[in-house]
């Protein structure tokens, strides 16, 4: 092989290798992202495991111990038929404002209506006053009346929303006792709330867990084959180097002697 040709070569082999190497690094960068996401599938699925669910309990079969119950949700809560159930509530915000809350119209309405209901109660008004007043002004009035001391929250009509402000004390729940005086009260010394852990999501958790660390797992056992390939072909275009490295100082130094 000539001296030119070994050059060549020895060019053609170098970028070669700088290919092999550019593959290896961004194999590895995919190997370290797919890294991540099975450490993300893992914290989501312990969290999944985890997570705990407040029920608002109405009653509890003493024969049977049966619980009838559902969901704590804001409007369930809210709701002024549970007041001989589960007591009369309002829901407050740190600042001082009743939440109202509402997907619809109609149910910002009721939500206004409601807190509108309670705050005059709470001012001592006694139901047949607050509807008397309903039949001669209008609903619009008793809300028009007590609207500056509500403060409008639309995530609150999400469920996971409304348990998690509670958790973390962004929202609080004051109670109305027998005289129709409100309390402030914490949720966890409610008969009336559970708290427990969510399992019914657990099997679908796991299953979706099992399939996707399955396919991150074939993923990751691709890129290690790939991987195996390319150190194998780097491997052999070394020795190739080092060999037509060899060629090419030897025909120098045939040359210099030429020359001498």
């Amino acid at each position: 092989m000539g001296l030119a040709s070994s050059q060549a070569r020895l060019l053609l082999l170098t970028a070669r290798k700088s290919d092999l190497e550019y593959r290896a690094q961004m194999i590895s960068q995919r190997k370290i992202n797919l890294a991540m996401q099975s450490q993300q599938l893992a914290l989501d699925y312990s969290q999944k495991r985890s997570n705990r669910q407040m029920d608002l309990v109405y009653y509890t079969d003493s024969n049977t111990s049966e619980v009838y119950k559902e969901k704590l949700s804001y409007q369930g809560l809210m709701a002024l038929n549970n007041k001989t159930i589960v007591g009369d509530f309002l829901v407050k915000t740190t600042n001082g404002k009743y939440v109202i809350s509402g997907n619809s119209d109609e149910e910002l309405l009721e939500s206004q209506y409601n807190v509108a209901y309670k705050l005059a109660q709470k001012e001592g008004n006694d139901p047949e006053l607050i509807e008397r007043y309903v039949q001669e002004n209008g609903a619009g009035a008793l809300i028009s009346r007590y609207a500056s001391q509500m403060q409008f929250v639309k995530e609150v009509s999400n469920a996971d929303f409304f348990q998690s402000a509670l958790r973390n004390g962004s929202l609080y729940l004051e109670k109305a006792d027998s005289n129709n005086e409100y309390h402030t009260v914490g949720w966890g010394s409610l008969d009336c709330i559970n708290d427990s852990l969510y399992t019914e999501d657990d099997a679908a958790a796991e299953a979706e867990y099992e399939a996707k660390s399955l396919t991150l797992s074939n993923q990751d056992k691709m890129l290690d084959l790939e991987l195996t390939q390319i150190q194998t072909q780097h491997k052999a275009i070394e020795t190739e180097y080092d060999s037509v490295k060899k060629v090419i100082e030897k025909n120098i130094d045939v040359s210099y002697k030429i020359f001498a």
